[in-house]
């Protein structure tokens, strides 16, 4: 699902329940592109020459195999994928797959026969992470490795992000850096709890129908709705 018009204090209630439905998104969206695996082991093929790398643009453009021009027909082998397991590209899965806009294992067998043809990738082996990667490509690296928004939420609130949509494309910059996303704090601020409820896509409205469930003022509603979403746990709203 895509998420890039959230931002803090302005997505509404409606934006909090399509949240709450992105693992059935993209459970839709796996079916189409491939289900999501690891990177895979890394292997031993010789590396193409730097004179046969093209940009990740002019590498499709200058294809002429089938695959380039029938890709929702294509289908690989497990001899493709033996072969790209067994190649220097085989940690660079996630970063072919968001330069293709595809599934992880489907750029793993598509990146293997491309190997086993001759044929040059996006970038030279080991290069992955010099790439530059628009965010919108940043954003599917985040969403082709992980669902739980709750965990997305979390860090962006710790980061002091003001929309999930910036801090989407950062959390996956640095998942195509080969980096991995920082772990939350053992105890959050009040900060964070406020940030989060905001970034989970509630309203004041819904601060106030909280703040007469538990008998409380708008303020310390806010504040146990935003511990509630931290621990992972959903409002009874």
């Amino acid at each position: 699902m895509d998420h890039s018009q959230d931002s803090l204090g302005s997505s509404g209630r409606s934006t909090g329940s399509a949240f709450r439905r992105v693992g059935a998104t993209v459970a839709v969206a796996c079916a189409v592109t491939g289900s999501i695996i690891g990177l895979g082991a890394m292997g031993a093929l010789a590396v193409p020459s730097s004179s046969s790398v093209a940009t990740p643009a002019a590498a499709d453009a200058s294809e002429s195999d089938s695959m380039s021009h029938s890709a929702a027909k294509a289908t690989f082998t497990d001899a493709d994928r033996a072969a790209f397991a067994a190649s220097p590209y085989a940690e660079e899965a996630l970063n072919l797959a968001v330069i293709w806009g595809t599934g992880v294992e489907w750029a793993e067998g598509k990146a293997g026969a491309k190997i086993a043809a001759g044929i040059p990738l996006p970038f030279a082996a080991g290069q992955a992470t010099t790439v530059a990667y628009t965010p919108d490509q940043e954003r599917l690296a985040l969403q082709l490795t992980t669902v739980d928004f709750h965990g997305i939420a979390r860090v962006a609130a710790v980061w002091g992000s003001t929309d999930l949509d910036s801090a989407k494309a950062k959390m996956g910059s640095l998942l195509l850096a080969h980096q991995s996303l920082p772990a939350p704090p053992a105890v959050f601020s009040d900060d964070d709890k406020v940030r989060v409820f905001g970034l989970s896509g509630y309203t004041d409205d819904d601060a106030v129908k909280l703040a007469g469930l538990w008998q409380t003022d708008t303020h310390s509603a806010i504040l146990r709705a935003g511990a509630e979403l931290l621990a992972e746990h959903e409002l009874p709203l």
